[in-house]
């Protein structure tokens, strides 16, 4: 099974996520793409942690590239959390420029794919950002059309797309159950 669950910042897509990964598989992989730079980030991280403590996930840390979590035929469930980091990360580079979003778009999706052909199960966790409009800066307005268009051609091969509203999950597509 593949599953796409969105949601706006704070809306408990996470803890969602982690729970029905739990549910899929007693393999589980989950797949961090935040950096720890900064306190907020460092304390963000921390939270998750404990919130998946006790429930079985190795953890694999992917800031960059997913490529790490599909070097091995690994089977079970993969939870990626999310992928706002992973194309924040992949879209703007260290020294301050910014990547092409095409090129970003089509290596990250290719490494999405990769991930569905190394599980058995994929959970991906990804961002409702568009709702908000247009941003005052040309680059974050980048990020937001390239989180859309990911989340778009992924929703279009995934077997669930799960909303989460208020910490609601409704099924936009499929269901898991």
């Amino acid at each position: 099974m593949r599953v796409l669950v969105v949601g706006g910042s704070g809306s408990g897509k996470s803890a969602y996520a982690e729970q029905l990964a739990a549910h899929l598989s007693e393999r589980r992989t989950y797949v961090a793409t935040m950096r720890p730079e900064g306190r907020e980030a460092r304390a963000r991280i921390d939270r998750h942690r404990l919130q998946r403590a006790g429930l079985g996930f190795d953890t694999v840390e992917c800031p960059d590239s997913l490529a790490p979590a599909f070097a091995t035929d690994r089977g079970g469930v993969v939870l990626v959390d999310d992928l706002g980091n992973l194309v924040a990360n992949a879209l703007f580079l260290p020294d301050g420029t910014m990547t092409d979003p095409g090129e970003v778009l089509e290596r990250l999706y290719n490494e999405v794919k990769a991930l569905a052909r190394a599980y058995d199960h994929v959970v991906l966790v990804g961002n409702e950002v568009g709702a908000e409009g247009r941003y005052d800066h040309d680059s974050t307005n980048a990020w937001v059309r390239l989180i859309g268009a990911l989340n778009c051609r992924i929703a279009a091969t995934f077997d669930v797309v799960t909303e989460v509203v208020c910490g609601i999950p409704c099924q936009v597509k499929g269901v898991w159950a």
